[in-house]
C-alpha cells in the first residue's frame, strides 16, 4: 500500500514562526535610585557648577559685660564642578530587513535602545561613585582575606561613620505589624551592590528578607534585605573590582550613602535624543534606515562624607 509521507511530500517552508519574541535580559539599573536629579540650563556653558557653604562655629563664649564685640566669623564655601559630557548609539537597518522580516525589527531596535541608553546612564554613575574618596574595608569577617567577606559589625562601622558626617538616612523605618514571620525595619541607608552577593547576606546577624517586612507598600524590585540600618539593592552590573584582594580575589564594591551624597545631572531640553533616519537619508539608493539616541550626562558625587564605598570578597 502506497502512503505518501513528509520524506515523499514535505512542506514548502518548513517553519513557524513564533510572532511573540522571547524576552530580552535587562538587568536591575540600581545605580540610579538614590541619585539626585538635577538640570544644566541650556546655553549654560559646559561646566555643572554647584556650592556648599562650610560649617559656622558656635559661640560658646559669654558675650560678658565689656561691651567688647567680639571678632566676627567668616563664611567658606566649597564648589562642586562637573562637566557635561554627550554619548551616543545608533542601529542601521537594511530595507530588505524591515520590508521582509516578520518580527518588526525596527520596533525592537527602538526597545533595545532605550534599554541600551539608560543602562549607560546607569554605568557612568556607577563609574562616579567608584571614584568614592571614602572606602573601606570589611575586616570582621573569617575567611582570611582582606577585604573580608561582608558582615554585620562591619556594617555597623560603615554606619557610624556616616552618621558621625550627619549624613540622613534614606528611608524611614517600617513599623512592626501583628503578622506570622514579619519584623519591622529601622531607618536606613541605602546600599547598592552586586548580585553575587546573595547568600553572603543572607548569612549576616540580622538578615531581614524584604519579604520579611511588615508592609510591602514601601519596597522597591531592586531591593533584597536588610540588614542593621542598611537595606540592599542588587544587580548583576554592580561594582566589583577583579583580583584586588590580598589574596587575589574579586572586590566587590557596595556603595552605601546618605540623602543628596550624588546626583545625575541633564541637559535641559536635551536629557534624552531618540533620532530615526528613514532610507531616504541614507543615499542615492535609500537602502539603509537609523535608529539612534543621543544624551548629555555628567555624574557627580556632592558629598564624599556622606557615601561610603565598603569593600568586601566572597566567604
Amino acid at each position: 500500500m502506497g502512503i505518501t509521507t513528509t520524506s515523499l511530500l514535505s512542506a514548502p517552508v518548513q517553519a513557524s514562526f513564533a510572532m511573540r519574541l522571547l524576552s530580552v535580559p535587562v538587568p536591575y539599573m540600581i545605580h540610579s535610585l538614590c541619585a539626585e536629579q538635577k538640570t544644566m540650563p541650556k546655553n549654560g556653558g559646559t561646566i555643572f557648577r554647584q556650592r556648599r557653604y562650610n560649617p559656622l562655629g558656635t559661640a560658646e563664649v559669654p558675650l560678658g559685660n565689656s561691651g567688647l564685640t567680639p571678632p566676627p566669623q567668616l563664611l567658606s564655601a566649597l564648589n562642586v564642578d562637573c562637566a557635561m559630557s554627550f554619548y551616543g548609539s545608533y542601529v542601521m537597518i537594511n530595507e530588505q530587513v524591515t520590508l521582509q522580516a516578520q518580527d518588526a525589527p525596527l520596533n525592537e531596535a527602538t526597545r533595545r535602545l532605550g534599554v541600551s541608553a539608560k543602562q549607560t546612564e546607569d554605568i557612568l554613575l556607577k563609574q562616579a561613585l567608584e571614584s568614592s574618596l571614602v572606602s573601606i574595608n570589611a575586616t570582621s569577617g573569617v575567611n582570611g582575606d582582606l577585604p573580608t567577606e561582608v558582615n554585620t559589625t562591619d556594617l555597623q562601622g560603615v554606619y557610624k561613620t556616616l552618621m558621625k558626617a550627619s549624613a540622613k538616612p534614606f528611608l524611614s523605618g517600617i513599623q512592626g505589624e501583628n503578622r506570622f514571620g514579619s519584623s519591622p525595619t529601622r531607618e536606613a541607608f541605602v546600599a547598592l551592590a552586586h548580585s553575587e552577593l546573595i547568600g553572603q547576606l543572607d548569612a549576616c546577624q540580622g538578615f531581614v528578607s524584604k519579604w520579611n517586612y511588615p508592609n510591602q507598600n514601601t519596597t522597591m524590585d531592586e531591593e533584597y534585605c536588610s540588614i542593621a540600618n542598611t537595606r540592599f539593592m542588587l544587580s548583576p552590573i554592580g561594582s566589583v573590582t577583579a583580583n584586588a584582594s590580598m589574596l587575589g580575589n574579586d572586590v566587590y564594591n557596595i556603595f552605601i550613602m546618605g540623602q543628596e551624597a550624588f546626583a545625575s545631572v541633564k541637559m535641559d531640553q536635551y536629557s534624552m535624543q531618540f533620532i530615526y533616519l528613514p532610507a531616504q537619508y541614507s543615499g542615492p539608493l535609500a537602502l539603509n534606515c537609523s535608529a539612534g539616541y543621543r544624551i548629555c550626562h555628567a555624574s557627580v558625587i556632592q558629598n564624599d562624607s556622606w557615601l561610603a564605598k565598603f569593600r568586601v570578597t566572597l566567604a
